[in-house]
């Protein structure tokens, strides 16, 4: 904790220097422990909230450049919090009115006073992150996306296939949805339009685009770009697109002086995201998963002589990166594999290939990482906890896990790749000053002492991904050390390390097929597909320019942007922060109060609307009370009264009194009824393991002087009764990458009601 403190605080210091500016009232720092790998998110409505979850993150692919996690993803999510929480003369006004609106669904108009007090909030969500991305990057020393490789890729790949970049327009509608990078693409083209501004024009003219000024009007961030940088955004974002060809041309160029690797392309479509490959030279296939639009995640076999390729099953729960964690046992024909990689805590599977049967080894183990040796039949892994990594293992017949040591905080270990004998454990290590390794463990000795005693075998380029030759004499994996990912091998008698490739695109994840070929995945805009590549060392690699070099001979001040952790910070830091209970009922805040209009039996309601709740919703009260006196209208029903108040979204009490709803001023059938209501709701679940969910809701009404029912439908010769019903949902539902919605699975559900 004092950590997290020191690396928020520190963070926060640097970024009131760049802004000049320092947001009002308390900043809510949630950390919390629900998933796997680690991650972040902002709000600034109702009130600046950060959730962090504090587990190692999910490396591959150079996805995200990273130092120390906690202070990387702190400077990402305040930037959030410092462009969102300014305000703009009317923002100010609207605030002190109705304070900061969060959307609601049962009150639409929610939507419009959300927009007047926090309108920078729903800008494009490039425009969001691209800042962020691109002030991460050098608040973290250089390390982030806007001098990361994968970009770079990504971007070269698109010129190489002869492919534009997308146009901000594309990016709001199906680009995103159509894309196996999802939300990526956001990420990836709002820092490079945020990098091409500042290379072209300056980061001071990039930073006053997202700064207010005291007094300054509100304005779109389309119109302040032009008044800024003297050009529309769709000019800007043209030119920017242009630049970006000719830019990657040239380092296609560059690489194209030395001779590339050929390449055999196993399957015409690219694969979307991949899992770890893996050899059944039984049957001479490659084992993996993958996850690609419009299917759903499958594991696959795909023959290495003829290219033929079957699914065999599918994999529930994926992660955005690795999908999930395998391991293949080729004696026992044993592919081990988890799920809930996206969130809560993962399990461990084990699927027979010659039955075809699966079976769950380990419950909520969060274990992933997943290696086994083939002779000592020991599967081994990583188990992310308390934001710490343990490494794991358990001996066949897979009863228990054993837990063998604890990496200190930083020391982040993933892609195991135990060796065929069982002996030696090579693996990926990356650290908290942003190094990372390929390293060599020996497991006997490991299992003796308790201690991690490893030798790297290379440091160069954020090498990840090793495997083992058959013989163990070699050892392979990726680097970029070229700016390019390439396959390199090391040999593991002399210690010299060699590239056995140079391509244009990106190499990843090799899998040793004999003396003479390899097996790899290579990048495309789509996804990755399967390759053979001879395995015999490149010649040269020469090496790319970075997009991010020019941002920096432009703007060379921003280096001096690093993150500190310095002296007075940690002394006005508590060495220990005081510990307390939160206490829900003290943190109670009114979060909006708004005038509203709704309606009721055809007749219109003027009225207030209320919110009132603590930071993680603990406590949840609404309130809505309205008169519709405006002309002709039954005797006592021109007042309107509905409360809802919910306790840990487990329990809620409800009373409403001739209920308006905003809805009635527009539906044929109204939900507004007359009299009263008080009802009392619980909801359990019984099943909660994704993509499994079984709830129940029970709720107990009571109504009084009720005429009609069922949208006013159906008449009650009674108005006074009580209900009881509960209802228990099943939905176990599954959906692939371009979807609007679930395509496959089940759901049910049984109600039970009661009348008196």
């Amino acid at each position: 904790m004092p950590h997290i403190l020191q690396s928020a605080e520190a963070a926060f210091t640097r970024l009131t220097e760049i802004f000049n500016y320092q947001p009002a009232g308390k900043i809510l720092l949630m950390t919390a422990d629900f998933s796997d790998y680690g991650s972040a998110g902002a709000i600034t409505v109702p009130q600046n909230f950060i959730r962090l979850d504090i587990a190692p993150m999910e490396l591959g692919y150079e996805n995200i450049p990273y130092h120390d996690r906690i202070q990387w993803l702190l400077n990402h999510e305040l930037v959030h919090i410092f462009i969102n929480d300014q305000a703009s003369t009317a923002e100010s006004v609207s605030r002190s009115l109705f304070s900061r609106v969060a959307p609601a669904q049962d009150q639409p108009l929610s939507v419009c006073y959300s927009l007047l007090t926090n309108h920078s909030r729903y800008t494009p969500r490039w425009h969001q992150e691209g800042i962020a991305v691109f002030l991460e990057t050098w608040l973290s020393g250089g390390f982030g996306r806007v001098l990361g490789n994968f970009d770079e890729m990504y971007f070269r790949t698109l010129a190489i296939e002869g492919k534009t970049p997308a146009t901000a327009a594309e990016l709001e509608t199906g680009a995103v949805k159509e894309s196996f990078l999802l939300g990526t693409l956001h990420y990836l083209y709002g820092a490079r339009f945020m990098a091409y501004l500042a290379a072209t024009d300056g980061a001071d003219k990039l930073l006053a685009w997202f700064q207010i000024q005291p007094g300054q009007p509100s304005r779109s961030f389309a119109k302040k770009f032009g008044s800024i940088f003297g050009r529309e955004l769709q000019d800007a974002w043209q030119d920017f697109m242009r630049s970006e060809i000719e830019f990657q041309q040239a380092n296609i160029a560059r690489l194209n002086a030395a001779p590339l690797t050929p390449s055999t392309p196993l399957q015409d479509n690219p694969l979307g995201w991949v899992t770890q490959p893996y050899l059944d030279a039984a049957n001479s296939n490659i084992i993996f998963g993958y996850h690609r639009p419009h299917q759903l995640t499958a594991l696959s076999a795909i023959d290495v002589k003829t290219h033929v390729m079957n699914d065999f099953g599918t994999l529930p729960t994926p992660s955005m990166i690795q999908i999930a964690s395998t391991a293949y046992d080729p004696e026992l024909q044993w592919l081990f594999y988890t799920t809930n990689n996206s969130k809560l805590f993962r399990d461990v599977h084990v699927r027979d290939l010659s039955s075809g049967t699966s079976r769950v080894l380990f419950h909520d183990a969060r274990v992933g990482q997943l290696t086994v040796a083939p002779k000592t039949q020991e599967l081994w892994g990583i188990r992310h906890a308390g934001g710490s990594a343990v490494l794991v293992y358990s001996a066949h017949p897979y009863h228990q896990l054993v837990p063998v040591m604890e990496f200190g905080y930083g020391d982040e270990i993933q892609h195991l790749a135990a060796s065929p004998s069982g002996r030696f454990l090579a693996a990926t290590l990356h650290q908290a000053d942003g190094s990372q390794s390929v390293i060599l463990a020996d497991l006997d000795q490991l299992k003796k002492s308790g201690r991690f005693r490893y030798q790297t075998i290379s440091n160069a380029g954020s090498p990840e991904f090793p495997s083992w030759s058959a013989d163990e004499s070699h050892l392979y994996w990726n680097a970029y050390t070229n700016g390019v990912s390439n396959i390199y091998r090391a040999d593991r008698q002399s210690g010299q390390v060699e590239a056995m490739s140079h391509t244009l695109r990106g190499l990843f994840r090799p899998v040793y097929l004999s003396p003479d070929s390899l097996f790899a995945f290579e990048f495309s805009s789509e996804g990755f597909i399967p390759v053979i590549i001879p395995n015999r060392p490149a010649a040269h690699l020469p090496a790319i320019q970075y997009f991010g070099q020019k941002v920096v001979d432009r703007n060379p001040y921003l280096t001096r942007w690093t993150v500190q952790h310095n002296t007075s910070l940690q002394a006005s830091s508590p060495a220990q922060p005081v510990a307390a209970n939160y206490n829900s009922l003290a943190q109670l805040k009114v979060q909006s109060m708004l005038p509203v209009i709704s309606g009721f039996q055809g007749r219109t309601v003027a009225g207030i609307y209320t919110h009132i709740a603590d930071p993680l919703y603990v406590h949840d009260l609404t309130l809505e009370g309205g008169f519709s006196g405006f002309g002709q209208f039954a005797p006592g029903t021109q007042y309107h009264f509905k409360g809802r108040y919910e306790f840990r979204r487990k329990y809620s009490v409800e009373f409403s009194h001739n209920a308006a709803s905003f809805y009635d001023l527009f539906n044929q059938r109204k939900a507004g009824f007359e009299g009263e209501l008080l009802s009392l709701g619980h909801t359990r679940y019984w099943k909660f393991d994704e993509p499994h969910k079984i709830t129940q809701t029970t709720r107990l009404s009571l109504y009084r002087g009720v005429k009609a029912i069922h949208d006013n439908t159906v008449a009650l010769p009674q108005s006074d009764f009580a209900s009881l019903e509960t209802v228990i949902n099943s939905r176990s539902l599954r959906r692939a990458i371009g979807s609007v919605d679930s395509e496959y699975g089940d759901t049910w559900a049984l109600t039970m009601t009661a009348l008196g």
